[in-house]
């Protein structure tokens, strides 16, 4: 059971779970010196556990449901103390924010009408997200001044942010979409073909 879900992979995914309260508290102190550290290692531990589970061939169940919650958990936090901070403007938050939501909320409502559908994030899904993190790394960068991060910088970002976004939004809804027309896979698709036989 251990080996199976606490994987190396899971293990350090668990712990950038943690790490996301340590970063806001940081956040909402103003120290923002030890925040940048926190969110360099939580994004250093989103690639290394990624690979370590590519490399021990352990990739997981659990770790495909943890690893995007663990990122947008740490992203709508980031996004929402930057914003209240005045380090973002708050139209990139709504954005992103909403831009989840819409598609989490369409995502449930078709694996409830259609059945359940693995879907795995798209190569625009995760440039979008690259933007988002980095956006957010060089706005707690400019807070701590440890750089030549400037205003410029930041906007740059943001509307990197904006256009990936958009377009990461509408492809998911279209491919949602497509992927509700498809037939429903394992146990539902089984069930189907069975009632369909039931009612000839």
């Amino acid at each position: 059971m251990t080996s199976r879900f606490l994987t190396p992979a899971n293990q350090i995914t668990l712990l950038r779970l943690a790490f996301i309260p340590v970063f806001a508290i940081l956040e909402v102190e103003g120290d923002y010196g030890w925040a940048l550290a926190i969110l360099v290692i939580t994004i250093l531990s989103d690639f290394a556990d990624g690979v370590l589970a590519r490399v021990l061939r352990q990739e997981s169940v659990l770790g495909i449901a943890l690893d995007p919650i663990a990122d947008k958990l740490l992203m709508a936090t980031a996004f929402l103390l930057l914003a209240y901070r005045g380090a973002l403007p708050w139209w990139i938050t709504i954005l992103v924010l909403s831009r989840d939501v819409a598609v989490i909320l369409t995502t449930l409502l078709i694996s409830l009408i259609a059945g359940y559908r693995p879907f795995r994030p798209s190569l625009l899904g995760k440039v979008s997200t690259f933007f988002q993190m980095a956006t957010i790394l060089v706005a707690v960068n400019a807070q701590a001044h440890v750089s030549a991060a400037t205003l410029v910088s930041v906007r740059v970002g943001v509307y990197f942010t904006l256009g990936f976004t958009v377009a990461s939004g509408i492809h998911y809804l279209v491919t949602l979409q497509t992927r509700a027309g498809q037939e429903p896979s394992g146990e539902s698709a089984v069930g189907n073909r069975e009632s369909g036989r039931g009612s000839r």
